[in-house]
């Protein structure tokens, strides 16, 4: 779904008069024509619970099919109206939208994501079919229409199976939303919880809005964890780099410090500089690949701790192992080539004189 220029808000109004279903959608749709008449508004929506801010709920429910004894499929489910699907560019891919009239009038509509449509009729089309709660509630809804999946709580989860229902139930006792999450579409989404909050006193005096934010806001707090988690094993992943180049270094610097002698009777007998330089560079060559093949190793055997870190990457990447592994080789033989070059620049007759 989209995140730019999408600005969500709740309130809850408290008046005598919203007493039932059809009271409450009545009111919805007049606020979201109040709303579209901001400068700027292009399209609003209304939903129970917007997604990457409020988890949504869970019931069981029966197809025609399913025998009562099953216990029925554990689905998720939501409640829309006005323009939503549109604000979130969610696609509708089959069917239709709730119209307005579904949202004030009594009614048994109901839309499911893609993944109810794969889960329940794999092999038939949804479109018309009928689906019940669990339980004594002998009240059917028919399917109208098919939307995209929708990540709803964070966006490395696969796509909920949701049903959302109208805002008016099939009874004007069914429901009503006492607290929904508008969303409105504008280039002016940053700024517009200024004149939001006049319409809502409104309208509703008594009912302070609350939870204002923006979807962009909201993706990037989603974020914040997953990122401060990667950023973390970056510093560390940089500073484990550093300090194993730090110490191949050391470690070849003190081994030509005691080669000394031996490198100058080698270049007494007629080795060259060169020579002296690869065979020190091959040493460490042969520490840093063992390094990367106990590292690959080790790699491999983590990649399912770090697929709940992924979204959208594969843990088991071949253009990443084979990338980092030249990397650190790269990094082992220039780490290696300070200490060939003094060797090379030994003195053969200075150290077998000494």
């Amino acid at each position: 779904y989209d995140t730019a220029d999408i600005y969500t808000f709740q309130f809850a109004p408290e008046q005598e008069r919203l007493t039932d279903g059809p009271a409450w959608g009545r009111f919805h749709l007049d606020f979201m024509d109040r709303l579209r008449a901001l400068p700027g508004v292009t399209t609003v929506g209304v939903v129970n619970n917007i997604p990457l801010d409020e988890g949504t709920g869970t019931g069981r429910f029966l197809t025609d099919s399913m025998a009562p004894e099953s216990g029925g499929a554990l689905l998720d489910q939501n409640f829309a109206g006005g323009d939503y699907f549109q604000v979130l560019g969610i696609d509708v891919l089959r069917g239709r939208q709730f119209t307005p009239d579904e949202a004030f009038t009594p009614n048994s509509s109901v839309i499911i994501s893609q993944s109810v449509a794969t889960r329940l009729w794999p092999e038939r089309d949804p479109l018309g079919q009928r689906i019940r709660r669990t339980g004594d509630t002998p009240q059917w809804f028919t399917v109208v229409g098919v939307v995209e999946d929708v990540k709803q709580d964070d966006w490395r989860e696969a796509g909920e199976a949701v049903l959302y229902f109208p805002l008016t139930g099939p009874t004007p006792t069914a429901w009503a939303m006492g607290s929904p999450a508008y969303v409105v579409k504008s280039p002016r989404a940053a700024s517009l919880g200024r004149e939001v909050r006049e319409l809502v006193r409104q309208v509703a005096p008594e009912a302070p809005v609350y939870r204002e934010f923006t979807m962009e806001f909201l993706a990037r707090r989603s974020m914040v964890q997953l990122s401060f988690t990667m950023l973390t094993l970056g510093v560390v992943s940089a500073l484990a780099m550093i300090l194993g180049a730090v110490g191949l270094y050391g470690v070849l610097a003190y081994v030509v410090a005691e080669r000394t002698r031996e490198i100058g009777v080698r270049m007494a007998l007629g080795a060259t500089a060169g020579a002296v330089r690869r065979m020190v560079v091959s040493q460490g060559a042969r520490v840093v690949l063992a390094g990367i093949v106990v590292g690959v190793a080790a790699a491999l055997a983590s990649t399912r701790l770090l697929d709940a870190l992924l979204y959208e990457v594969n843990a088991l990447d071949p253009a990443v192992f084979v990338a980092m592994s030249i990397m650190m080789l790269g990094i082992g033989l220039l780490a290696s080539y300070v200490p060939a070059r003094r060797a090379s620049s030994v003195d053969a007759i200075e150290s077998l004189r000494d």
